[in-house]
């Protein structure tokens, strides 16, 4: 995989679990105590700046309620307001 892959899944990443921690209603304080994981290295994350490992993107989509597929899938193209 390139370096540019890389950044592709950590940005998916990013997005999605942002939008289902905020579906779920969880801050991250409380999704980062599901997941028994640092509330800053979930904020990381969100931002496209950690590189967790698998075993931490488990963990997340288990909290959530997802499957580590959902997590790491492309997001749907953003709708414009009209």
């Amino acid at each position: 995989m390139k370096q540019r892959d890389y950044e592709t899944l950590r940005q998916h990443l990013a997005t999605n679990l942002k939008k289902f921690r905020r579906e779920h209603a969880l801050s991250q304080e409380r999704l980062s105590f599901e997941a028994e994981l640092d509330r800053t290295y979930v904020s990381q994350i969100e931002r496209s700046l950690g590189n967790p490992s698998l075993l931490v993107i488990a963990a997340l989509a288990t909290a959530l309620g997802k499957d580590v597929c959902e997590l790491l899938s492309a997001p749907p193209p953003r709708q414009r307001a009209k």
